[in-house]
């Protein structure tokens, strides 16, 4: 082989290893001191990111446990006073019942004041019960209240100056028009926000989707025809919100909705309905009373009946309460399977990478060595000039 000083190939090729077996050894480390196997996209593209939209479902699935927790707050604050309010209706029907009997024909006023009383407990109680400023018993903050008022309508002209008079401010009113009956009927929430606009013919029923999803369905009523000073009366008969039914209030069971999954559908959501009333209208008590035999008497049939909505109503609560508990066992479940297929695309085997480190810092120092001793070679040829 011949000896040259321009080029020392063996000196190239022993540095050239040298860096690669660098190289490594660092990589080596950052694996070892991070944990990670993958600790950009330059170690492994597709496994990072296939493990970058994995962690980031783990992140809204925990957000959504945690939307799972405090609805099982929710429910079960309520379901807390509901059992309150529940023994107070039990009380109530032993007081009818005791009322009832003749031989306390002379106790009937204090038996009626502590029902006064006791009725005055749960009304306070289905008011004031709230989670984060959220009514949970009298169904005030569970329900959407709508107004609504006639908008010029591009089918037959109605103008707003043609209502002449409005049996209310609620969906059900009646109107009382001048002009023909037809035209745009606008829906609005309680704080002003439009809702949309259903077109408004007589003998009609128009849908709207609202805000959270939910379809309000209105029928209108005939118009009679209005003739000289005669007006037209239209009301709307009829409301329908899906998955609730009729109603004739002006505030629907648009159920409370908790997002308890990772994607936005319906299948990653849960309703929670806490439109149900617990005050004593609610429930048909406060419409008689115990100062007669005959009060009394008629009273145990109320009480039952109060008794027998706020069970049935309870039932649903509880029903809701397993039902969020189970959805949150598998939202607990799925973070573990989420976050163990992260962890096997990007933690790193320590016990593997220990070894390469090794390996790699034993050929990082040979080929220092090697490179010093390919640098060595070309001083031979001092050998010549002697």
């Amino acid at each position: 082989m011949a000896l040259t000083v321009q080029t020392n190939n063996a000196a190239m090729t022993a540095l050239k290893n040298l860096n690669a077996n660098s190289k490594a050894m660092d990589k080596s480390l950052e694996r070892l001191s991070s944990g990670f196997r993958v600790n950009n996209a330059a170690d492994d593209a597709s496994g990072y990111a296939v493990a970058s939209k994995l962690d980031g479902q783990t992140q809204r699935l925990k957000a959504a446990s945690l939307n799972a927790s405090q609805a099982q707050a929710m429910t079960k604050m309520a379901d807390a006073g509901v059992n309150e309010i529940q023994n107070m209706v039990v009380r109530i029907q032993t007081l009818a019942t005791q009322a009832s009997s003749a031989n306390n024909a002379g106790e009937l006023g204090k038996l009626d004041a502590e029902r006064i009383k006791l009725e005055s407990a749960i009304d306070k109680i289905a008011n004031s019960t709230n989670y984060n400023g959220v009514n949970l018993m009298n169904g005030v903050d569970a329900g959407v209240t709508f107004d609504s008022a006639f908008t010029a309508g591009t089918n037959t002209g109605v103008t707003t100056s043609s209502i002449t008079t409005a049996s209310g401010t609620a969906v059900n009113e009646t109107y009382t028009l001048t002009a023909a009956a037809n035209g745009d009927l606008t829906i609005t929430n309680a704080a002003g926000g439009a809702q949309g606009t259903l077109a408004f013919s007589a003998n009609a029923t128009s849908s709207l989707t609202l805000a959270d999803g939910s379809t309000l369905s209105v029928t209108f009523g005939a118009a009679a025809a209005g003739t000289g000073g005669e007006t037209n009366t239209v009301a709307v008969t009829n409301q329908d919100v899906a998955g609730v039914g009729a109603n004739t209030g002006a505030t629907y069971a648009a159920a409370l909705a908790f997002q308890v999954g990772a994607d936005n559908n319906a299948n990653n959501q849960v309703t929670v309905d806490l439109t149900k009333s617990y005050t004593t209208a609610a429930l048909g008590l406060g419409t008689g009373d115990l100062t007669t035999q005959a009060n009394a008497q008629a009273y145990i049939d109320t009480a039952k009946a109060a008794l027998n909505t706020l069970v049935t109503q309870r039932a649903d609560l509880g029903a809701t309460q397993n039902q969020v508990a189970f959805i949150q066992s598998n939202i607990a479940t799925s973070i573990e399977q989420t976050t163990a297929s992260v962890s096997s695309i990007r933690d790193a085997d320590m016990a593997a990478e220990m070894a390469d480190f090794t390996k790699n810092k034993i050929l990082t120092q040979a080929s220092t060595s090697m490179l010093a001793q390919a640098n060595q070679a070309a001083q031979n040829v001092m050998t010549l000039f002697r």
